[in-house]
């Protein structure tokens, strides 16, 4: 598989203190989306083509003390949204744990999930925790996205206040910050039929 990344510019993520999960919202018009995360949804937006359909908007925000981690550690993919056919409303699905409580590997679930080259998506943090890899792996994702089995080459570090726009395959981990801070992460997890471009 090819996990691949591009930056899209510069972002100042808003102050969160919270978790809204997988807001579902129209591409096209940002209908649905909390009125208050309009604007950094649109700036996260530009420069990507494509957009229709629904997309799924994740914001966090947490105070963390040094050596805590706010999002998912180990190396994994994020993988495709499906609140319908997973049976969630609003929210779960993409919160899996690395390796746990995901669709068995060769479920058609998990091939639409993490074997499709189609999905996406669009990531920005206030701070420097999270690691992101760009290349050709042998392997596809396993339960939950993990990608720990995967024989990785040395990995980059995603920059605080960019904008990173990401394919399905695209492979990253939070990291446990290196200091008492206030850490907040928007991500726009793309509709499963999206093209990476």
């Amino acid at each position: 598989m090819e996990s691949k990344c591009r930056v899209l510019g510069g972002i100042v993520l808003p102050h969160v203190d919270g978790h809204i999960k997988m807001a579902p919202f129209d591409l096209a018009t940002l209908v649905g989306l909390p009125l208050e995360f309009v604007d950094t949804v649109r700036q996260m937006l530009v420069g990507v083509s494509n957009l229709v359909g629904t997309a799924y908007f994740t914001i966090h925000g947490k105070t963390l003390y040094k050596g805590q981690t706010l999002r998912r550690g180990g190396p994994h993919t994020d993988g495709n949204y499906e609140p319908i056919k997973m049976g969630f409303g609003q929210g779960g699905g993409n919160g899996w744990k690395v390796g746990e409580n995901g669709p068995p590997v060769g479920s058609d679930m998990h091939t639409r999930q993490y074997a499709s080259e189609c999905g996406g998506i669009i990531i920005a943090s206030n701070y420097e925790s999270c690691l992101g890899w760009d290349g050709e792996y042998y392997g596809l994702p396993s339960v939950g996205g993990d990608c720990s089995h995967i024989r990785l080459d040395s990995p980059f570090n995603l920059m605080r206040n960019t904008i990173y726009y990401g394919n399905n395959h695209f492979i990253h981990e939070s990291l446990p910050v290196n200091d008492n801070v206030h850490r907040v992460m928007a991500r726009i997890t793309m509709p499963e039929n999206h093209i990476f471009n």
